[in-house]
């Protein structure tokens, strides 16, 4: 008797399934002398599966309650008969069931689970698929050598001899600002006889990576060397470069100073004389 009301489940369960089912073919057809149109069903394909999901759940659970009613009557009717093994039977359908219905049920919460969390994070950005059409915009790489290089410039101070220089945060603030400006971006720079610049071609950039020489140090900025005892005993540099990414080229600016670099470490205006540096060449004006 159980098995014939199983049966007549799955018999009422197949025409809802082939109505949505068709429904959604249904949809699919073109009109007639018009273009070809997606359906709905298609056109939604998550909510179609949680609609096709919660009925699923809907008849099974169903299926779960009639299976147990059954089992207990025939529960009730093996014990009143004395038939011990229709009582086991239908035990084990009611166990069957209830273990459906949980199954069913933890089911449902699992694919809410995935569908309201998990799979967000899958979700594609349509901003991603877009196309670069725009063209790339220059950029300034700002690289400091001064660490890198102050050991090999009090190296080569010592034959002169010179006082050891040291860094100043400062001063390589207002190099860095410099290099950038004359590698094309922006900054600002105090006067020309105030610091060295040199241009490196996209050929000569990997100087930067590589170690300061005495050729490049005494034709690029040989004031480095040079002996301030008289001025001050504590002398500062900075030695900055600047890629533009843009055309590959690069500046690397040496800026020397008398000490540190004195609070704003920056010229009044682009090109204006700033105390404190040390001047490299006669200046007019």
């Amino acid at each position: 008797m159980a098995l014939g009301i199983r049966r007549e489940c799955v018999m009422t369960a197949n025409p809802v399934i082939a109505v949505v089912i068709r429904g959604a073919v249904d949809a699919a057809v073109a009109s007639p002398g018009g273009p070809v149109r997606s359906a709905p069903l298609l056109a939604d394909g998550t909510a179609a599966l949680d609609s096709l999901a919660g009925q699923a759940v809907g008849w099974g659970l169903a299926v779960a309650v009639a299976m147990v009613v059954i089992c207990a009557a025939g529960w009730a009717v093996g014990s009143l008969s004395s038939h011990p093994q229709v009582a086991a039977r239908a035990k084990a359908g009611i166990v069957v069931a209830m273990a459906g219905a949980l199954l069913l049920g933890a089911s449902a919460g699992y694919l809410a689970w995935l569908g309201n969390g998990q799979a967000q994070a899958f979700t594609a950005d349509p901003a991603s698929y877009k196309a670069e059409t725009a063209a790339p915009q220059p950029g300034i790489e700002v690289v400091s050598k001064t660490s890198d290089w102050i050991v090999a410039v009090n190296h080569y101070r010592q034959s002169t001899p010179a006082d050891p220089v040291a860094p100043d945060a400062a001063l390589e603030a207002l190099a860095a600002s410099c290099a950038a400006e004359l590698a094309g971006g922006t900054g600002i720079c105090p006067d020309a006889g105030q610091y060295y610049a040199v241009k490196l071609s996209p050929s000569q950039v990997a100087t930067l990576s590589g170690p300061l020489s005495p050729d490049t140090l005494q034709t690029d900025a040989p004031a480095l060397t040079s002996d301030i005892s008289k001025v001050t005993n504590d002398p500062r540099i900075a030695i900055v470069g600047a890629r533009n990414t843009h055309n590959g080229t690069a500046q690397l600016v040496f800026m020397f100073s008398a000490g540190p670099c004195k609070a704003p470490c920056t010229p009044k205006s682009d090109g204006a004389i700033m105390p404190g540096l040390v001047t490299h060449v006669v200046m007019g004006g």
